[in-house]
C-alpha cells in the first residue's frame, strides 16, 4: 500500500533545512516522490508505516514530527471535495492540517483565529486525521493554520495548502 509522508516544521524559517529532492532520491528503493519543498513525500512501494518511519529517522539530518498516512486517505479526501463552491484567490486559500495524533479536544466548529477582530484562519471541520479550513490574507500579521489547529485540538499538526493535496493525489493516481 502506498503512503504519504508529511514532515512537520521542515524547511521553515531557516530551521530543519534539507533538500527534499535529494532526500527522495536517497529513498528510491521505496519509490519515493517528492512533492514540494516542505517535506511531503509519496511512498509508492509496499512498506509499513513503521518501516518507512525507521528509514526517514535514520536519514533525516534533524529531528521532527513525522506523520505517515495511507495514500487512499488522501485520495478519499480529494474526492470528498471539502471546498466545493469556494473560490480561492491569492488572498483566500484552502488548507489541510494532517494531525499527528487523535485530537485531545473536540471544540465547537467553525473556529476563527485570531479570536478577536478579523479572522485569518478558520478551522471548519475535523475529518479523521485531517483538520480542514480556510486562510485569508490580512494586512496586519500572519496566522498560520498549524499553530491554530495545534492550540485548538491539542495535538501536533502539519499544514499543506489545498493545491498541494491535489498534487499529492495526482502522484498517487499516476502510480
Amino acid at each position: 500500500m502506498a503512503h504519504v509522508v508529511f514532515l512537520r516544521a521542515a524547511n521553515v524559517g531557516g530551521k530543519n533545512v534539507f533538500r527534499p529532492a535529494q532526500f527522495a532520491a536517497a529513498l528510491t528503493h521505496l519509490g519515493t516522490v517528492n512533492v514540494g519543498a516542505a517535506g511531503t513525500f509519496v511512498i509508492r512501494e509496499k512498506a509499513s508505516a513503521a518501516a518507512i518511519r525507521r528509514e526517514l529517522v535514520a536519514r533525516l539530518p534533524f529531528e521532527c514530527h513525522i506523520v505517515i498516512r495511507p495514500a487512499k486517505e488522501i485520495v478519499e479526501l480529494i474526492r470528498s471535495d471539502p471546498f466545493a463552491g469556494v473560490r480561492f484567490s491569492r488572498d483566500l486559500r484552502g488548507w489541510v492540517a494532517v494531525l499527528g495524533a487523535k485530537p485531545k479536544t473536540r471544540p465547537a466548529l467553525p473556529m476563527m483565529f485570531p479570536k478577536s477582530g478579523q479572522w485569518s484562519v478558520r478551522l471548519d471541520r475535523v475529518d479523521g486525521a485531517f483538520a480542514i479550513g480556510v486562510w485569508q490574507r490580512r494586512p496586519k500579521g500572519f496566522v498560520f493554520p498549524s499553530n491554530s489547529v495545534e492550540a485548538a485540538l491539542g495535538v501536533p499538526a502539519t499544514t499543506r495548502w489545498w493545491e498541494t493535496f491535489g498534487r499529492i493525489a495526482a502522484v498517487i493516481e499516476s502510480s
